[in-house]
């Protein structure tokens, strides 16, 4: 019975990498699964012992206390805010974030190429349901209806809506791009590769997500340079060619792309005088939160008392703009809400790790600096790091790339 026991907790390790590829297929669907594999993966951890083993490696990771730096903001601020209910509904919108240090110590190095083909399964799989209901809404109405979030005929995402859809979408495709330039495969896994890509890229000008669509250009630039890493006139030549070429590609094949781009131009033109419009409205809260971070520039107003102080802010600068919890931009919600400290601990937090991991550079290295930089461009739009199915991400790739327990001695 012992020797039993004793052969269950040597396989809880390998047992909970499965479920951490489970729990990163559920990035682009419904999370609440996540949940559910998250505490049992806590549960086997915990019967797994090797507590001092487990947390003397998580702890070495200078990765860890940059997370937990930022993640102890929120619940600080609590300190300062008048409204804690609401304080506390924002620090929980992070819980992703306070299982990192699970995350971290369950990721195997040597199951990296696992966790990333199972994201891109699940893409895959999401891209394809997206697809068929573009072909139902636009080519074949008689379809039976399929899963489709948001009813809109242009949003055509399956699980979630367009604005955590397309950024998903889009770092699928950048590591699909990633596999065919610096992997070596067969041609058959080649023209796959090729194919998904392509129609990754094809889907996300189809499915109105602009801050994804934004990412994945940036994406294309990034592979660029990446590929050309040692000539940088020729990778910034290319880059701008790429880039400029798949803009206008789609642009010229895509109807919602091009009513996207030129409503976003139209918003962005005399913002003032288009109330409450997607861009416009954007453009609206960060100037507004910019004069919120003024007021309180070192610590904020705390994460509790953000919608109280914008709607005040809104009824002075900007009356008949609608007000809210979000000022749909990450920089923003830190600054107002926890001052220079949060603005900082968030530039920390994407900046820091690439940069502590760039020497010796491994395959990993190219990863990391696109995961960080897609992250750094879409929380101009929009808060993902308090979305749920985008701190997913953001939370799992860190762990999984990141990650430096070796674990091969376990069985596999």
């Amino acid at each position: 019975m012992l020797t039993t026991c004793a052969r269950l907790r040597e396989r809880i390790p390998l047992i909970n990498s499965w479920l951490l590829a489970a729990t990163v297929f559920t990035i682009p669907g419904h999370v609440a699964p996540a949940y559910a594999f998250s505490a049992v993966m806590l549960i086997l951890w915990v019967l797994e012992g090797r507590f001092r083993e487990k947390l003397s490696a998580i702890t070495a990771n200078p990765v860890l206390w940059i997370v937990l730096g930022y993640l102890a903001l929120f619940p600080l601020s609590q300190l300062w805010t008048d409204n804690r209910a609401w304080g506390w509904e924002m620090t929980g919108k992070e819980i992703f974030f306070f299982l990192f240090p699970l995350y971290l110590s369950v990721a195997r190095r040597e199951h990296i190429g696992l966790y990333i083909a199972v994201f891109i399964t699940a893409v895959t799989l999401s891209e394809v349901l997206a697809y068929y209901n573009w072909f139902r809404i636009h080519l074949f109405p008689w379809l039976p209806e399929g899963i489709q979030n948001n009813k809109e005929d242009w949003d055509i995402a399956p699980f979630v809506n367009h604005i955590m859809y397309a950024p998903i979408l889009a770092f699928g495709a950048y590591l699909l791009g990633h596999a065919l330039l610096f992997t070596r495969m067969g041609l058959p896994k080649r023209l796959l590769f090729a194919f998904f890509m392509f129609t990754m890229s094809a889907n996300l000008f189809i499915s109105g997500g602009r801050a994804g669509q934004v990412a994945f250009l940036t994406m294309a630039g990034l592979l660029v340079f990446q590929r050309f890493a040692k000539r940088p006139l020729v990778a910034a030549a290319l880059a701008v060619a790429v880039v400029s070429a798949t803009f206008f590609a789609a642009y010229q094949s895509s109807d919602l792309f091009k009513h996207r781009v030129d409503l976003a131009v139209h918003e962005v033109t005399d913002y003032q005088d288009k109330v409450n419009s997607s861009v416009g409205l954007r453009i609206n809260r960060a100037i507004n939160s910019f004069h919120l971070f003024l007021e309180n520039p070192i610590l904020g107003v705390g994460a509790g008392d953000f919608p109280e102080a914008y709607e005040r802010i809104n009824a002075e600068r900007s009356p008949g703009w609608n007000t809210g919890w979000n000022p749909h931009n990450q920089y923003m919600l830190m600054l107002v809400s926890t001052g220079l400290l949060g603005g900082a601990a968030l530039l920390i937090l994407l900046a820091a790790p690439p940069f502590l991991t760039r020497q010796p550079p491994d395959d990993l290295q190219r990863i990391r600096v696109a995961l960080a930089i897609l992250v750094a461009v879409i929380c101009l739009s929009e808060s993902y790091l308090v979305r749920s199915n985008t701190s997913l991400m953001f939370v799992l790739f860190s762990a999984i790339l990141y990650a430096r327990l070796n674990r091969a001695h376990h069985a596999s």
